[in-house]
């Protein structure tokens, strides 16, 4: 059976602004079984000034708890994989992050600040990456090349072995397509997610952005992507 994986989702209940209930989450889990998706990462936000580790895990583990039953009722959903979007904070790479990572992995879903960039947060993904041996993924890194600078980081990060996860909704709009595939093109790890929050303005749609894959950059890209996905979700 082949793994569709997506890498970024906020499908759990309660957790942030994404579902807002367990009726929510399993009609965003129908829709991606549609969609032929086959594992989803619950990358619920994760901000260290509201939450420590230990109460964000906690809180994870119930909300799944919440979709257990139903989960192992019907096989046709996608499996659920516990993560974090985890936001950039000073000093993190002093902190345990390994129950914040993909479960059973090393993959550190990272969203990076939403400001110029500076050498130090540079530095401290530079230490995550090849010091503590983190698979760092950074989640939608189109919404930071708003300035020359950031770009510059940016293409200077990519020569570390990480990720670039990009929005299946940034491959889809017009305005934003070129930038989103320039950016798949630039990483050796490219990534694909919907970052879907409901049923309405912020759907699941992994999909379409699959399909402008296809069309844009050919089927061998869109294998390899499934390749680094399942690789970089896959245990132990």
């Amino acid at each position: 059976m082949e793994t569709i994986t997506d890498m970024h989702t906020h499908i759990l209940p309660e957790m942030d602004d994404g579902s807002k209930s367990v009726d929510m989450s399993v009609a965003m889990l129908r829709k991606m079984a549609e969609m032929g998706i086959t594992t989803v990462c619950a990358t619920s936000h994760y901000y260290a000034d509201q939450n420590d580790t230990a109460t964000y895990c906690a809180r994870r583990s119930k909300a799944l708890e919440a979709l257990h039953g139903i989960l192992e009722s019907d096989s046709s959903l996608p499996r659920i994989r516990p993560a974090a979007e985890v936001a950039y904070f000073r000093h993190m790479e002093e902190h345990h992050l390994e129950r914040l990572c993909i479960e059973g992995t090393r993959t550190l879903m990272l969203e990076m600040p939403f400001t110029e960039w500076t050498d130090q947060q540079v530095e401290t993904v530079t230490t995550l990456s090849l010091d503590q041996h983190y698979q760092v993924v950074l989640v939608h890194p189109e919404r930071f090349c708003f300035s020359k600078g950031n770009r510059q980081k940016l293409e200077q990060m990519v020569e570390l072995p990480i990720g670039l996860q990009v929005n299946a909704g940034s491959l889809i709009s017009w305005s934003t397509r070129r930038l989103a595939l320039e950016l798949l093109r630039l990483t050796d790890t490219p990534l694909l997610g919907s970052d879907s929050h409901n049923l309405t303005s912020r759907a699941p749609n992994l999909k379409g952005g699959r399909d402008v894959i296809r069309r844009k950059l050919g089927e061998g890209f869109l294998a390899r992507m499934d390749e680094n996905a399942a690789r970089l979700t896959a245990q132990g």
